[in-house]
């Protein structure tokens, strides 16, 4: 009886961890398919596509020389990246992992990670922007889901996020059916990026060296409960690398504002690069 009392425990743990396992590999088989949807959508109107170099503020003007000048323009890139991470404000930091994928045209995102809370315990997480629409979704072990959000703040907070992070993909920044320039000055310039009728706007301020530092903007922050504030948002760039003939920068940290403070929530390291990439296993 003893054995037996044993046995049980450890078969239903085996059990767990083979129903936890089959649901992660659903939950990916799920990104992939999202990833391939967003790498096959029509592509908008021709147009004039791609604007030339005078056309841009000075700041930008300069970036486009030193980044990516002559390149031909990128439509996907996949990238991995190791980092950490804290789901609350005040919470601990946690390891993550993470896979992103983005599309040109039209501009859409989709990003996985995994942050291990403690041990034998990881929560996964797929966010995304496709056609201007976003939705964040989040589970435990893939199994037990701790947040499915979608609606106008969360399409107006991802979508944010996308052009925040169009120096992954540069090209598109100069694609004028998707993203306006205006001048501020020499430093920064204010990008606006629409998408299937879904529009915001940023800042993006440069370095002496011409590239970009860094990024703010008012963005929705979810406060649970189907409650969100608008709150001013930040993204800081560096250890720019030459990629696929793209610099492009390999570290990242984003914050909030929070009561005049900013407080930094994740820090991302870019460990693989490519762009045109034809397949989301990277």
């Amino acid at each position: 009886m003893l054995s037996l009392a044993l046995t049980v425990p450890g078969t239903a743990a085996l059990a767990v961890a083979l129903i936890a396992s089959a649901n992660s590999r659903r939950f990916r088989r799920r990104v992939d398919r999202e990833v391939g949807q967003m790498w096959a959508a029509p592509s908008a109107p021709a147009g004039a596509g791609r604007r030339s170099p005078g056309a841009l503020p000075a700041p930008v003007r300069r970036y486009a020389m030193r980044a990516m000048a002559g390149r031909p323009t990128v439509r996907t890139v996949r990238l991995r990246h190791g980092g950490t991470f804290r789901a609350s404000l005040d919470g601990r930091w946690l390891p993550i992992r993470g896979d992103e994928y983005f599309a040109a045209d039209p501009p859409g995102f989709v990003w996985w990670g995994r942050a291990r809370v403690f041990p034998g315990l990881w929560v996964e997480a797929r966010d995304r922007s496709v056609g201007g629409v976003g939705n964040m979704l989040v589970s435990a072990e893939s199994t037990l889901t701790l947040a499915d959000i979608a609606g106008p703040e969360m399409d107006q907070g991802a979508l944010l996020r996308l052009l925040a992070e169009m120096p992954w993909i540069p090209t598109a920044l100069l694609d004028d059916r998707y993203v306006g320039w205006t001048p501020i000055d020499d430093g920064r310039a204010k990008a606006m990026l629409r998408v299937n009728g879904h529009e915001v706007a940023g800042i993006f301020e440069f370095a002496a060296d011409g590239l970009p530092a860094g990024f703010s903007a008012d963005r929705h922050r979810d406060l649970g409960g189907g409650r969100s504030v608008l709150t001013p948002w930040s993204g800081e760039y560096s250890d720019y690398r030459e990629s696929g003939g793209l610099l492009v920068p390999h570290r990242v940290a984003v914050s909030w504002q929070i009561r005049g403070r900013w407080v930094p929530y994740a820090r991302f390291v870019v460990d693989r690069f490519e762009t045109d990439a034809r397949r989301s296993t990277v």
